[in-house]
């Protein structure tokens, strides 16, 4: 069997099938159509008999937009969002599982991952009975999330899809502290010293 290359693009109404290797060119009205429409062509054309035939579209355009290369691209996302899916609900049962160990209250829980207290409750149970690391999860989470996902567009730009960031710290300035044997205690600051009053002049001595 022999494989023939074949190019679509939109024109009008319809879609027009080329094939470079024949230097032929058929039509099709819809893109499921394209490839049986190619295939019988090329079985006529070579004189082969239909089932000798494959075909493999290199590309597909309209309005000078390649529909192939934006199909891969959201293939990949969709199967990228499953991956990611998968991975929150993983790293939702392991922390519930070690906030509850934790002896963490299910209410709270449940207000820190946005879920239900029942979700929770299953959850829990759930990771009872798997033999997850929470800490190996949210490791792993933090390396998926290294850096943002960014689609360079033909054009030159970027498309930013993806944005998370780590909650800051709050980084509190510390005082120094005076070293003693007994509990550290903050250095007050030194009290400015009091302003002396004004000598009296002269003629003030002399009215007294």
């Amino acid at each position: 069997m022999k494989t023939y290359e074949v190019t679509v693009e939109r024109d009008g109404r319809w879609w027009m099938v080329a094939v470079p290797e024949l230097d032929g060119l058929t039509q099709a009205r819809r893109l499921d159509e394209v490839e049986q429409m190619a295939r019988e062509y090329i079985a006529v054309t070579t004189d082969v008999p239909l089932s000798r035939v494959a075909v493999e579209v290199s590309g597909i355009a309209a309005d000078g937009q390649d529909l192939l290369e934006a199909k891969t691209l959201v293939d990949g996302l969709r199967r990228r969002a499953k991956d990611l899916e998968a991975m929150i609900a993983e790293l939702t049962r392991e922390v519930a599982s070690s906030l509850t160990d934790a002896s963490v209250p299910v209410r709270d829980v449940s207000n820190v991952l946005g879920i239900s207290h029942q979700r929770v409750s299953q959850l829990v149970q759930a990771a009872a009975q798997s033999d997850g690391d929470s800490t190996k999860v949210i490791r792993q989470s933090r390396q998926e999330f290294a850096h943002d996902l960014v689609i360079q567009l033909a054009d030159g730009r970027a498309v930013r899809l993806v944005e998370v960031s780590g909650p800051k710290k709050n980084r509190q300035s510390k005082e120094p502290v005076q070293q003693g044997s007994g509990p550290s205690v903050r250095k007050a600051p030194h009290p400015r010293p009091a302003k002396r009053p004004a000598s009296r002049s002269a003629s003030q001595k002399q009215s007294v």
